[in-house]
């Protein structure tokens, strides 16, 4: 009984489905030049294709070039030259493999270098594994001068984006450290004008916010020049320091300040704000440094004790109550900063060093 197919008809389909394969691969080799191979060549360019198959069914890196015998002017090869840059190329590999493209479809030739990195970056990118041997590559591969430089410039920008992260990261965590200070300075905050409220309503504070709050008469300004006239213990001087408020410019709240003769500070205070507007009454207070037994070993101590008390005293006028804590804040927020004026008695942010001992407003009058 005779064979099926003749030996004729087997050498035939096998150069078709060498043929065929090859073409898949964007070679365009005919049956008929497969034929004109020796045997020794199909049965090497078989085994060749056989192995290609199996690299493209697990993803394989690593694929051998075609054989030797398969000189590039005996092929009619189909795609694009590995003209591009090396970015180009890994770029295209990886968008082929998200988009899920097969890998078969390699736009670039098998005897070329493009296409082996093609497929490199596309099998590596597949499996997630590191693109790291792309640059052991260039490090290995020797460079001409152009070449170096370009290397130098990608690693010191790789740098700069490291450190742009890394500071990036750092300022993100300042940011939400500063945002939670804030946010505890503004809950102690809140905690002290709770504090002081409660305080204000003591039996003692009370007596104190009912005399404030009674209109000016004759009597209260003469115990004023009374306390006003108090002789004092100490001869130095006595420093003024005027908090500003808002309200009429009638309204005048003033720290005294005066230094003992073994060095300590007291202080004293004096207020007259505008409590009723429609009427025009107004609460007025103080007493002199003189007049106080306690005594501070500075004067920034003095200053933000006093600042604190008056804050206590006008408990009933909350506006101007916020407006001295806000002072306070200002006060303990920046120390060493704050200049006081030698003609408005108030303290002004002293970015820069200042002789003239006047604030912005005063120089510029």
């Amino acid at each position: 009984m005779q064979n099926q197919f003749s030996e004729t008809d087997v050498n035939e389909i096998t150069c078709r489905t060498i043929s065929g394969q090859l073409l898949e691969w964007g070679i365009d080799f005919s049956s008929s030049r497969v034929a004109q191979l020796a045997p020794a060549q199909i049965e090497q360019l078989q085994t060749w294709i056989n192995a290609g198959v199996e690299a493209d069914e697990t993803f394989q890196a690593e694929f051998a070039a075609l054989p030797d015998f398969m000189e590039n002017d005996l092929l009619e090869l189909k795609g694009e030259l590995a003209s591009g840059s090396r970015e180009e190329i890994i770029e295209q590999a990886i968008n082929a493999s998200e988009a899920e493209v097969p890998i078969t479809d390699n736009p670039y030739l098998f005897d070329t270098t493009g296409w082996h990195l093609w497929r490199k970056a596309y099998c590596c990118w597949h499996h997630g594994e590191s693109l790291d041997f792309l640059e052991e590559e260039i490090t290995q591969a020797p460079c001409s001068e152009q070449d170096t430089a370009h290397i130098s410039v990608m690693q010191k920008l790789k740098v700069l984006i490291s450190d742009f992260n890394q500071a990036e990261t750092e300022l993100k965590q300042l940011r939400l450290k500063l945002k939670q200070f804030r946010q505890q300075r503004n809950t102690r905050r809140k905690q002290l004008i709770r504090f002081l409220y409660q305080l204000s309503t003591s039996p003692e504070e009370a007596t104190t916010i009912t005399k404030s709050m009674e209109p000016v008469s004759s009597s209260s300004s003469s115990e004023q020049n009374e306390a006003a006239s108090t002789p004092t213990e100490s001869s130095e001087p006595i420093n003024v320091i005027r908090i500003p408020v808002t309200g009429p410019e009638t309204n005048r709240i003033e720290v005294y300040l005066q230094q003992t003769g073994e060095g300590t500070w007291r202080a004293g205070h004096f207020w007259s704000v505008e409590c009723i507007s429609q009427t025009g009454q107004v609460s007025r207070g103080g007493t002199q440094p003189g007049q106080r037994q306690t005594t501070f070993p500075t004067d920034t101590a003095a200053l933000l004790n006093e600042t604190l008390l008056l804050s206590r005293k006008l408990g009933h006028l909350p506006e101007i109550q916020t407006q001295i804590i806000d002072y306070l804040n200002l006060l303990e927020e920046f120390p060493g900063q704050l200049d006081l004026c030698s003609n408005c008695h108030q303290h002004w942010l002293s970015e820069d060093l200042d002789l003239s001992g006047s604030c912005p407003e005063c120089s510029a009058d």
